[in-house]
């Protein structure tokens, strides 16, 4: 299968809507994959998840909404889920660094298009990038370039200088119940 590169302006990706919605990097169009049913579960499950510390951590969820990666290139990413601080920005995009980062994995996904997210994400200042995965239930986190297997029930995140207990076992549970 061939593809297409389409080269726009940056005007253009930000005054353009794209179904399903595309990265923008270095002036080309990225396709993401579209998530599976299991993907979109596990998606509104952490959106759920941290809505439940949206004021004790005063945070705030976004899911499938442009973050701007590189102000000099104009490298927006989407990713599937992110908490921001508040206050934060408001506007078309987010141009705030998100305390979290969360990529969910589609069985279309590389590693190596995950890692390149993850990277952008790093090189923007993210303290916390996960990967998960629904179909094999796993979740991995991204630091200092390097992808790690979690192997715990839970990973404390740190945000807004407090500790957030991600529980991998609970909403994996949740996500498997809610194959039935």
């Amino acid at each position: 299968m061939s593809s297409v590169t389409t080269l726009v302006s940056l005007d253009q990706y930000l005054n353009t809507s794209y179904e399903p919605d595309m990265d923008f990097v270095d002036g080309i169009l990225v396709k993401r994959n579209v998530g599976t049913q299991l993907h979109g579960r596990l998606q509104a499950i952490l959106a759920s998840y941290f809505l439940r510390y949206r004021k004790s951590h005063r945070i705030h969820v976004f899911t499938d909404t442009r973050l701007l990666v590189n102000a000099v290139t104009g490298r927006h990413r989407i990713p599937d889920v992110m908490v921001l601080a508040l206050p934060y920005q408001r506007g078309k995009v987010v141009k705030d660094v998100p305390a979290i980062v969360i990529e969910i994995k589609s069985p279309d996904d590389t590693f190596d298009d995950i890692l390149d997210r993850c990277f952008d994400y790093e090189k923007l200042g993210v303290a916390n990038i996960l990967v998960m995965d629904p179909d094999y239930m796993r979740a991995w986190v991204f630091d200092h370039g390097d992808l790690r297997l979690l192997s715990g029930a839970s990973l404390g995140l740190n945000v807004q200088n407090t500790t957030l207990d991600l529980s991998f076992a609970e909403i994996f549970a949740e996500l498997d119940e809610s194959s039935d």
